[in-house]
C-alpha cells in the first residue's frame, strides 16, 4: 500500500500530474517492464572513440570505413562524400549509381563498403547522424597505388634459341605482393610453363617482392607482350621480338 501511495505523492507542473525519475522507475518495476521502455532514450547518440579516422587501402582492394554510434535509437546514419557532398548511402539504402558501394549494418556499427578502389577515390568521407543539429565524423580515405616494373624492358630483341629472362619488381609498403605473368593477356599455367620450357622464381618481401621469369630456349612464337601483374596495382609490361636466328 505504501508503494502506491508513493506513486501517487507528485507535484503539479503546468496543470499535468508529474512522476519523478525515482516515481517512474518504481512504477516500471510493478508492471514487469524497463524504465527505458516507459521514459525512452535516456542520451543522445555518441560516436564511439574507436573509430578509425585515417585508412589506407591499395587500389583494387576493398576498403571498408566504419562508423561506431551508441544510443543511436531511431536516427537515421548516413554517408557522404565530401569532394562533391554526394549523399552515398542513407540508412542502408545506396544513393549513388556506381555500383562499388555498399551499406553495412551490424549492432552498433555503420560501414562503408568501397569494392575494386581507384585512386580517385581517396579523400574526405562523412558519417552522419541525423539528430538536431546534426552529428558527423569525417574519415580520410587514402589510395595508394602499387606499380610493378620490369628490369629489361619495355622492349627487347633477341634471336630464336636464345635463353630470355625477365625480372618484375614490386615496392609495397603496405603487405607483400603477388606478381603474375602474362603472354599477351594471356596468364601462363602449369601445362604451358612445362609445354614450352619456362619457369617462374618468386620472391614476396616487404616491402619489396620481385618475380623472374626464365625461357630456357626461345622461339619465333615466344615473341609478343608480356605482362607483370601485381595482385594489387598496375602492372608492367615488354614486348620481346624473337628473330630467326639462322
Amino acid at each position: 500500500m505504501a508503494n502506491h501511495q508513493g506513486l501517487e505523492e507528485v507535484s503539479v507542473l503546468s496543470g499535468r500530474m508529474e512522476r519523478s525519475d525515482e516515481q517512474e522507475m518504481h512504477l516500471a518495476e510493478i508492471q514487469g517492464r524497463p524504465f527505458e521502455m516507459l521514459d525512452g532514450p535516456r542520451f543522445p547518440p555518441s560516436f564511439y572513440d574507436s573509430i578509425e579516422t585515417n585508412l589506407t587501402f591499395q587500389e583494387r582492394q576493398t576498403a571498408h570505413l566504419n562508423c561506431s554510434i551508441h544510443q543511436l535509437e531511431d536516427q537515421m546514419v548516413s554517408w557522404v562524400r565530401n569532394r562533391d557532398l554526394s549523399i552515398l548511402t542513407m540508412g542502408k539504402q545506396i544513393y549513388t549509381a556506381d555500383s562499388r558501394f555498399r551499406s553495412l549494418h551490424h549492432s552498433d556499427v555503420w560501414t562503408l563498403e568501397i569494392r575494386d578502389t581507384h585512386q580517385e577515390d581517396s579523400g574526405i568521407y562523412e558519417c552522419q547522424v541525423s539528430t538536431q543539429p546534426k552529428m558527423s565524423r569525417e574519415i580520410q580515405l587514402n589510395i595508394i597505388v602499387v606499380k610493378a616494373y620490369i628490369s629489361e624492358g619495355p622492349v627487347l630483341y633477341i634471336k630464336s634459341g636464345s635463353p630470355v629472362q625477365f625480372t618484375c619488381h614490386v615496392e609495397d609498403k603496405m603487405a607483400p605482393n603477388p606478381l603474375l605473368w602474362y603472354h599477351n593477356e594471356r596468364r601462363f599455367d602449369v601445362c604451358e610453363k612445362k609445354f614450352r620450357g619456362i619457369s617462374m622464381l618468386e620472391y614476396l618481401g616487404f616491402p619489396y617482392s620481385f618475380s623472374h621469369l626464365f625461357i630456357a630456349e626461345t622461339k619465333l612464337s615466344d615473341s609478343g607482350n608480356y605482362s607483370c601483374q601485381p595482385f594489387y596495382g598496375e602492372p608492367a609490361n615488354i614486348i620481346l621480338h624473337v628473330s630467326n636466328g639462322k
